[in-house]
């Protein structure tokens, strides 16, 4: 697809007004230029399909030939970017990347590449008042977060044979996190990189109002005015209340 080091995957399927509000940000993304990205689009929404074509990075479409479920259709955009690459950058529907959010992942995959211990990078974050100002300060914490994260193959290796067989059974994102609590870690900035926008038409998400309440980041990286960061630096998590152990989802 490229001579880049990682590819970048997005699972898309019947909202297109969230569709395009990704890809635009995406398309606006600090360091987009030349970077491969694969669409896993279910066969659903000729809108999403098309808003995937228009696309302008160089990209690669799969549209399934019946419709999979999130579980199925994550571990095929999954399996896609790392039958190429040794290092993905995971993105859906309703997840809209900050201007800084593929630098952050670079750090990020550069960073602790050789950290076992660390199985993802993760943009997500919902930022306390107090703290944003902390643009370059990044956490570990022993949880998994599916909203906007990066991780290499070899950890991909490790928790792909756990994988739910379709949606009858738990989403995935709770299979990796009770996989990866077991002694292993997500980096994750202080101020977020992500903004979930997903309040409605989700699988998991009851009212636009309980999104609000629990996923909405009213801060993060795109509500400040700063330089760009170049280098970040990981803050022991006791300095921080932007643990997902206090805002747990």
């Amino acid at each position: 697809m490229s001579s880049a080091d990682y590819c970048i995957v997005v699972t898309l399927c019947n909202r297109p007004a969230y569709t395009m509000r990704v890809l635009d940000a995406l398309a606006a993304c600090d360091g987009i230029e030349g970077k491969p990205v694969a669409f896993c689009c279910e066969p659903v929404n000729k809108e999403v399909i098309m808003l995937a074509k228009s696309f302008r990075q160089p990209r690669f479409i799969h549209v399934g030939q019946k419709k999979l479920g999130c579980n199925v259709n994550t571990y095929h955009a999954l399996s896609t970017g790392f039958s190429e690459y040794d290092q993905v950058i995971a993105l859906e529907d309703d997840t809209v990347p900050g201007r800084d959010f593929l630098r952050f992942c670079e750090w990020g995959l550069r960073e602790y590449r050789d950290d076992k211990s660390v199985f993802s990078i993760c943009g997500y974050q919902r930022t306390p008042a107090e703290e944003l100002a902390e643009t370059a300060s990044v956490i570990r914490e022993q949880w998994f977060t599916p909203w906007g994260w990066a991780t290499w193959r070899d950890r991909w290796d490790s928790v792909r044979t756990h994988w739910p067989a379709d949606d009858r059974q738990v989403s995935w994102d709770t299979v990796i996190d009770k996989v990866t609590r077991s002694g292993r870690y997500e980096i994750r900035p202080l101020v977020g990189r992500i903004q979930n926008i997903g309040g409605e038409g989700g699988a998991h998400v009851p009212s636009a109002e309980w999104h609000r309440a629990h996923h909405l980041n009213p801060l993060w990286i795109d509500t400040r005015t700063v330089d760009p960061v170049i280098h970040f630096r990981e803050v022991p998590p006791t300095s921080t209340r932007a643990l997902r152990a206090y805002h747990p989802c």
